[in-house]
């Protein structure tokens, strides 16, 4: 029988596992969103379950006769694990097909079901596709039907549609269509060029979201144990910045094998995750996964002429976590040795303890790979990879990840913890450990000087410190009492050496959110750079100052603590700027002004923290807090000490002044505007207005008119792109 005959010949009952009632809920405020709206996306966190929401909402659309297109970017596993029942052996949906490179079918008897449903509404149907699928040669055919009667398309994974040909896709779709998408990360991008689900299109709304500290302790994912790990590298040594901090433009860092100097670096490094590993590791047979870093020049040692070698530290990890690596050679003047070959297979043909997995390796072997990694209690234990398995791996019996790459995406470090948080009841999971390996910053700010002011630099040399993206990750939600509760850990762990042999012993110690020490540390650092410098405006130097100045928190009394030593050294570097004779004319009359606008700025955003999200402490622990800040131990006075630090350190004195500037801008850096400026121009108005947008910012749950112009979608991604970050 064709999948026409199957189609057209009536309705066939659907099993699914039933829903939990709060996710039944869920579903029927969805399908009644979609009643009277055409586009919207839900975000939870990985292994939340949106993939079995999804098929009860295909079940309600199928059993109403309707045409659903399911859709993800690329060929990947989520394709196949929705199309297909538990056991992978029959589709879910009777009335379906799968249409992906993997899956070849008749593109004639496709269009052929497209039409006849479409036009007779005889039944329902699901159709399971890739984009690449559908815009390649053996879909180009299909498409305008799939255009033309599809009734509700389910995007996966929406956040890979974000200003692309995804993007244009669902953007050709009519009104008669209704797209739901699906997201964990509903972002793309590195710091200070982040794209959002909702610019897919001017409709596109968030409909339902939920956090992974709210997810884990609902129940609903597993509790996370995160362990920082500090290496004694220098990350300028073991990383590649041949083009200076523009490398930081990218995703990931690309390690530097190319002398054996460095080659013994990050051999060291890696050995030192496998020290870490076998201290926190108690049962080595649980599963591991290591997210490895790329490499980009030749490794040193390898091949006759040091070819590159595909993957290399995942192979080198596998090595070195199977003890292959001599560490007697490391502690010697002489080059590292390498294995003659990377291999996964013992002698006798079994896997390895530990194994790596490469694009390389023929699809059949990467299939059996994963399938002995996901058998509990037998080997693999350990699965290195670099840049796989970030998307659509679905193993809820995965106990730890250990990450040795630094990102610079927030999208993809969300990705990779979403690999340990799924509940496993199988396995028996208790909680899912990640590790992450970091190594020392502060050679970047001494090398690269006033460069690190430089196209958002300043924030991306940040995102290199594993406790400012923990704070990111757990900026939403109740982490606080997830915290508390104990459902979620934060360590940084210390190794020691007990003798001459191999023996150590670790310390773990606390890491509090917000991290304000070391936040108050690197502001420091870029304050030091500022007094040294005896030329220019500052005018970038102002922005990237305000910018992290938002990106503080006070939630304990310590925390105000942090911040009040650092408003006293900026309160210092005020007064010897005015008084600094060896200034130039230029200087002398800008640099004073800004230490001032950003002193008072810090204060005005711990006064907003303090009053947003200050609700645990007590009203002494406020006025102390007050104190600590420099104001009247009052707390019924802080609207009026906001408003102070808006007329000190503000060109705008009251709230309707940014209302005024900010209406302005919103108008001016329209696109439809903004093109059409001269250089010139745009150099005053990141000067003259820019700063206006961090004060606005911090008033407005104070204005509906605020609240309205920061959240409008008609405001320019560069704008966006402050407000969000903050």
């Amino acid at each position: 029988m064709t999948i026409l005959d199957e189609a057209t010949a009536g309705m066939k009952s659907v099993y699914l596992e039933p829903m939990k009632e709060n996710k039944k809920r869920i579903v029927k405020d969805l399908l009644k969103y979609f009643e009277t709206n055409q586009r919207g996306y839900i975000k939870v966190p990985t292994g939340w379950g949106k993939t079995f929401v999804s098929k009860h909402i295909m079940k309600t659309y199928y059993d109403e006769g309707k045409i659903m297109l399911f859709l993800v970017s690329k060929n990947n596993p989520l394709l196949n694990q929705t199309y297909y029942d538990g056991k992978k052996k029959h589709p879910i949906f009777p009335n379906s097909a799968i249409l992906s490179s993997e899956h070849k079918i008749d593109k004639n008897e496709l269009a052929e079901i497209l039409e006849c449903l479409g036009k007779e509404k005889s039944g329902g149907f699901v159709l399971f596709a890739s984009l690449q699928t559908i815009l390649g040669k053996q879909g180009s055919e299909i498409k305008d039907l799939i255009l033309e009667f599809t009734d509700i398309a389910i995007v996966d994974e929406i956040h890979n549609f974000i200003n692309n040909k995804g993007n244009d896709f669902l953007n050709e779709f009519g009104e008669r269509t209704k797209i739901l998408g699906m997201t964990a990360t509903p972002f793309q991008g590195i710091v200070g060029n982040v794209k959002f689900v909702d610019e897919i299109a001017g409709d596109m709304r968030e409909i339902y979201s939920k956090t992974l500290p709210e997810c884990i302790l609902d129940g609903e994912l597993a509790p996370l144990q995160y362990t920082i790990a500090e290496s004694s590298e220098d990350i300028f040594e073991i990383f590649d910045f041949e083009k200076g901090l523009d490398e930081l433009d990218k995703q990931d860092l690309f390690l530097d094998c190319s002398t054996a100097d460095k080659l013994k670096k990050v051999i060291r490094r890696t050995q030192f995750a496998k020290d870490v590993y076998d201290l926190m590791v108690k049962q080595k047979a649980l599963k591991t996964l290591v997210f490895c870093a790329p490499v980009r020049k030749r490794v040193y040692g390898a091949g006759a002429y040091g070819a590159k070698i595909n993957a290399f530290h995942a192979k080198l990890t596998s090595s070195v976590f199977n003890g292959e690596i001599s560490d007697a050679e490391l502690n010697q003047g002489s080059a590292p040795v390498l294995p003659a070959s990377f291999e996964n297979y013992t002698p006798k043909g079994q896997f390895k303890n530990s194994v790596f997995i490469t694009s390389e390796l023929p699809k059949e072997t990467q299939n059996d790979l994963i399938t002995a990694f996901k058998e509990i209690g037998r080997p693999p234990y350990i699965l290195c990879a670099v840049g796989m398995l970030i998307e659509g791996f679905d193993f809820p019996g995965l106990e730890s990840i250990f990450l040795l790459r630094p990102t610079l995406s927030m999208r993809l470090f969300e990705q990779q913890i979403g690999r340990v948080t799924r509940l496993s009841p199988v396995s028996g999971k208790q909680q899912g450990r990640i590790v992450e390996i970091s190594d020392n910053i502060e050679s970047l700010y001494q090398r690269f000087g006033e460069g690190v002011f430089n196209g958002e630099k300043v924030n991306q040399i940040q995102m290199l410190q594993p406790e400012i993206r923990i704070e990111e990750l757990f900026s939403e939600g109740d982490a606080a009492r997830a915290i508390e509760e104990g459902k979620i850990k934060i360590n940084k762990v210390e190794l020691r050496a007990l003798g001459k042999g191999k023996d150590t012993q670790f310390k773990e110690m606390p890491v509090r959110l917000p991290p304000t020490a070391l936040r108050a540390k690197y502001f420091s650092r870029l304050l030091t750079l500022i007094e040294e410098k005896n030329i220019g405006a500052f005018e970038r130097e102002k922005r990237e100052l305000m910018r992290d100045a938002l990106r503080f928190r006070v939630r304990e009394v310590k925390d105000a603590e942090e911040l009040s030593i650092l408003t006293e050294q900026i309160n210092k570097l005020k007064r010897e700027a005015y008084e600094d004779r060896r200034l130039g004319d230029v200087p002398r009359q800008h640099k004073p002004k800004v230490f001032g606008e950003v002193e008072w700025l810090l204060k005005l955003q711990a006064l907003n923290s303090l009053k947003y999200e200050g609700k645990h402490l007590s009203i002494s622990e406020k006025n102390w807090i007050f104190n600590t800040l420099g104001f009247e131990s009052d707390f019924r006075k802080i609207d009026m000490y906001r408003l102070k630090c808006l007329k000190l350190g503000s060109a705008q004195k009251t709230i309707q002044d940014l209302i005024k500037v900010l209406g302005f801008i919103s108008r001016l850096s329209s696109s439809k505007t903004y093109q059409f400026i001269d250089k010139r121009k745009k150099e005053q108005w990141k000067r003259e207005f820019l700063p206006a947008i961090y004060w606005g910012f911090c008033f407005i749950n104070d204005s509906s008119e605020l609240r309205e112009l920061f959240e409008s979608t008609e405001w320019d991604r560069r704008v966006k792109n402050i407000i969000r970050q903050n």
